[in-house]
This record gives structure tokens, C-alpha cells and sequence, in this order.
């Protein structure tokens, strides 16, 4: 597995409504040396978003509370989070791109999503740990 080379400074945010998905992911992630914090709907990402600013985050397109967009757009909208990678997961292949772009997100990923390519996204957008001021 060529991700557990990644450094373990950078924090991944999942958020998704499907407890399966998030802990397959987490696992992942998580073996792969990424620290990862985890929600189950939209408030509960945004909520963690704003308060523990992730490196990444990963949010699911529909999840109750707030959508994955809803949270996407909130992020962009508050100068503390609308610098962090924003990565769509989604069923929905790719019906949905204007509303993916339209919300702000960096990446497209389409579930059940194989987990290296996560990865790849992920190390494609996170900042270098060695450029991180304050984790």
C-alpha cells in the first residue's frame, strides 16, 4: 500500500452519512498516517470544519442536517475555513458537476471510491506538512 508513506501532520475531515463509508475511510487514512476526524451529517462538518481546521476535507454530497455543497459554501464563505482543499463524494457520478463547481469544491471523487485514490486527491491538495504554522 504506496499511502502509508504520507505524514501524519495533515488532518482529514470525513464527513458522510454512511457509517460504512466513514469507517472504511478512517481506517484507511488512518493507516496510512493521516490524522482524521469524522462526522455524520452536514452540521457536524461545518461545526468541526470551523473549530479543529482541517487540512482536507472530504464531504459526502447528501447528508442530513446541512448537504455536502451546503457545507462547502458555508466553508468558502468564512475567511477561517475557505482556504481548506474541499474534496465531493458522491454516488451520483458526475450529474452533478455545476453544483460541485458552483459550491466550491478542488476534487470529484465517485463512491464506493477505491481508497488509494483518495489518497492521490488528498496528497494532491494538502499542504505540505512541513508548511503548516500553529498544528
Amino acid at each position: 500500500m504506496a499511502a502509508r508513506r504520507l505524514a501524519s501532520s495533515v488532518t482529514i475531515l470525513i464527513a458522510d452519512d454512511y457509517p460504512d463509508a466513514v469507517e472504511v475511510w478512517e481506517i484507511f487514512l488512518s493507516a496510512a498516517g493521516y490524522h482524521v476526524i469524522t462526522a455524520v451529517d452536514g452540521r457536524e462538518a461545518l461545526l468541526k470544519a470551523q473549530t479543529l481546521m482541517p487540512d482536507v476535507a472530504v464531504l459526502d454530497l447528501q447528508m442530513p442536517g446541512f448537504s455536502g455543497a451546503q457545507v462547502a459554501s458555508a466553508m468558502r464563505a468564512d475567511p477561517r475555513t475557505a482556504h481548506i482543499p474541499l474534496i465531493a463524494a458522491t454516488g451520483h457520478c458526475r450529474t452533478r458537476l455545476h453544483e460541485i463547481h458552483a459550491s466550491g469544491f478542488d476534487a470529484l471523487i465517485v463512491k464506493p471510491c477505491d481508497p488509494d485514490d483518495l489518497v492521490r486527491e488528498i496528497r494532491r491538495l494538502a499542504p505540505a506538512p512541513s508548511g503548516r504554522a500553529g498544528h
